[in-house]
């Protein structure tokens, strides 16, 4: 007969899978006839926005477009002509368990672009864009605990597992608008291009509402006298979202996507408008008493156990280190005008994480020719090797290059998240059956023994006795000691 227990229900978001994907596009760009023929290619840049996200059954879908703006030295040695063009991409992830009513989270890791000249009106363009999602799906999780009133000489066992359950998967659309004094050196320009990333900070709960706060980085490319400049600009944000009345004290972990820009030159002013997606994942300690053990003094139990697999810990830290690369040139360098730099996907050692970066610099030589240079080189943070990240991906990349008289150095400043998840599996009685069979009686009604690992629960279930009624007749407060106890069979 089975007996009957305290089903406890609750639901939570859990994590289906994760998984990663890369498109490739290659087009060409045709240099307008209202333009020179090109002399050389100078800089490629690139910008990604998210169109679209869909969850199915198996799969995440995901397209956008690749923003790709170059510049280059026209045949006639005057100044720098700008050009760009758009290509599309789509991503296909594999989701196993996903279907329509799932949330995909996702996250750009690396973005690239190359512009080589095909002839001097066509230009060759190679993107790859790389991609991460984990998706969630909100369900009912349940267990048991005893009932209320156990039968006489029917004893259970239970313990509090504390673990961390995902209590809020959110996603919102966030729209930035502000008009940006430029600066002086950029005043009588012509705006040429902007590009913009949303760098996510820290968070706050007030009330029942999570303030996300961040800011959207704006990198404007002007043409002053034929010359590229830029300026930065950086908008401070907040976005609020509801909180669930279960997630009180949330960790939160936030990532972006830009999903639109718009940029209007204007009277020594640059109008913006950007729209990102900020996507949330919120998990917080949830505490669970579950019957882990049952005996009965009279009958024989059949105890039917699930595993559970829980997240008890969450770790997450955040580095920033710098590399110096350096490149000399044959022509000397005097003045830098333009810079940027981008890095690739995470490369995980044993010892380390090492993240592949790349500056593009555009820069005056000694005799005031224009030059360009690719540096690539490598940033490292060291890992401890007793405590190996699970997730590290770049959060933000930034350069500052100076020239150095016979050549260019580009000190690359790169922050890594990094984060650390621990699992734990428990093992829960989830059905207790009472068979009709008489549990076999001792004839003793007492026995002597130690309980030297402090396990009264063993002992009592051992000899059919109670561990209250064990601890009341040795007069035990606490941890058994050690010492010759007196078991009585009930």
């Amino acid at each position: 007969m089975k007996i009957e227990l305290k089903s406890k229900q609750g639901s939570v978001y859990k994590r289906l899978c994760s998984s990663a994907s890369e498109a490739h596009s290659d087009t060409e760009l045709i240099v307008p006839d209202t333009l020179e023929d090109i002399l050389r290619i100078l800089c490629c840049r690139r910008q990604c926005r998210i169109r679209e996200k869909t969850v199915s059954q198996d799969t995440v879908f995901v397209s956008g477009e690749i923003d790709i703006t170059v510049m280059y030295i026209p045949e006639t040695g005057d100044g720098v002509r700008v050009v760009g063009t758009t290509t599309a991409f789509e991503l296909s992830f594999d989701a196993p368990g996903a279907d329509s009513t799932s949330l995909a989270v996702t996250k750009l890791l690396s973005l690239s672009a190359d512009a080589k000249a095909v002839n001097p009106r066509k230009i060759s363009i190679s993107a790859n864009v790389f991609m991460e999602q984990c998706c969630y799906k909100y369900v009912d999780v349940c267990w048991t605990q005893p009932p209320a009133e156990a039968r006489d000489k029917l004893f259970f066992k239970t313990q509090e597992l504390k673990c961390r359950s995902i209590e809020l998967v959110s996603e919102k659309t966030l729209s930035i608008e502000d008009e940006l004094d430029l600066p002086e050196e950029l005043h009588g320009g012509d705006f040429v291009t902007a590009f913009s990333s949303i760098k996510l900070g820290g968070s706050e709960v007030v009330g029942t509402k999570l303030i996300v706060k961040g800011t959207a980085e704006i990198e404007a490319l002007y043409l002053v006298s034929g010359m590229p400049r830029q300026a930065s600009f950086s908008l401070p944000f907040s976005q609020l979202f509801e909180l669930t009345d279960s997630c009180t004290q949330p960790e939160v972990s936030a990532f972006a996507m830009v999903t639109g820009q718009y940029f209007e030159a204007f009277d020594k002013k640059l109008s913006a408008d950007i729209r990102a997606a900020i996507q949330i994942v919120c998990n917080q300690e949830r505490s669970i008493r579950y019957i882990s053990d049952a005996y009965s003094c009279k009958k024989q139990l059949g105890l039917t156990r699930s595993e559970l697999r829980c997240l008890t810990k969450v770790e997450q830290d955040s580095q920033t280190r710098s590399v110096r690369l350096s490149y000399n040139s044959d022509y000397g360098a005097e003045e830098i005008l333009f810079s940027s730099a981008c890095a690739a996907c995470a490369e995980m050692g044993e010892k380390n994480v090492l993240i592949p970066v790349t500056a593009d610099v555009i820069y005056k030589d000694r005799d005031g020719e224009l030059r360009a240079c690719r540096i690539r080189g490598k940033t490292q943070f060291e890992l401890n090797s007793d405590h190996r990240p699970n997730e590290a991906y770049v959060t933000s990349v930034s350069v500052s290059a100076s020239a150095v008289g016979d050549g260019v150095n580009a000190d690359i400043s790169v922050t890594l998240a990094m984060k650390y998840l621990s699992y734990d599996s428990v093992f829960m009685i989830s059905e207790v059956d009472e068979t009709e069979l008489d549990r076999e009686k001792s004839d003793a009604a007492l026995y002597m023994c130690r309980c030297s690992d402090g396990d009264l629960w063993s002992l009592a279930k051992k000899y059919g006795s109670d561990v209250e009624l064990i601890k009341l007749i040795n007069e035990i407060d606490g941890t058994p000691d050690g010492r010759l106890l007196l078991i009585p069979v009930i």
